[in-house]
């Protein structure tokens, strides 16, 4: 099993990388704030990576940390979710944000990662309840550290009066095509966006 990489970036795509290990060029996959923070083609990279087996294909997963890593094994177990899906809650959310959203059981902010709607929500927070790590924090709310960029921008509006349901569907709008985006360019899209009259 690779379980980690190190070697020179030398492409780098909104869906994947491919890093020079020993003379070989390996496309991993990644989510999107792991490639955001990737250096330019010719810097070093260093990645905790999965390799998910299939009949018909071998990929590599890479991700910044053992924890987002495990959060990603854990998420392909759930009935229904796939790799893709895997990788859409973690260009979301961090892997704390996640475990605290599920602790609190907030289905509403589940809905925002792309391909999951209400009923799915409700799946992942009912499969991923004990497997995530307790925090010992209080889950009344989120912290702004540790939240994916939508999140924070969820809460935010959340803050200016709208509910979450409102929030996350605003968000969902927004195309981001699997890559991250500033907060800033979230709140402002999902504000001339937002269906209330």
């Amino acid at each position: 099993m690779i379980s980690y990489l190190k070697g020179e970036l030398i492409e780098k795509t909104a869906e994947h990388m491919v890093v020079l290990v020993g003379g070989i060029g390996l496309e991993v996959r990644a989510p999107a704030g792991t490639i955001d923070k990737a250096p330019e083609a010719g810097g070093e990279i260093a990645l905790f990576t999965h390799l998910y087996v299939r009949e018909d294909a071998l990929q590599l997963y890479g991700f910044d940390s053992p924890r987002a890593r495990d959060l990603f094994t854990k998420l392909m177990s759930v009935s229904g979710f796939g790799s893709q899906k895997a990788l859409a809650v973690l260009s979301v959310f961090s892997p704390e944000g996640f475990d605290a959203v599920i602790q609190r059981g907030d289905a509403d902010a589940l809905t925002i990662i792309k391909g999951v709607g209400k009923k799915g929500a409700e799946r992942l927070l009912l499969e991923m309840k004990d497997k995530v790590e307790p925090s010992g924090e209080d889950v009344s709310g989120l912290p702004a550290e540790g939240l994916g960029p939508f999140q924070e921008a969820a809460e935010a509006l959340v803050q200016l009066g709208y509910t979450r349901l409102e929030a996350h569907e605003a968000l969902k709008k927004y195309p981001f095509a699997g890559r991250e985006a500033p907060v800033e360019d979230l709140l402002q899209f999902a504000l001339k966006n937002m269906d209330r009259s």
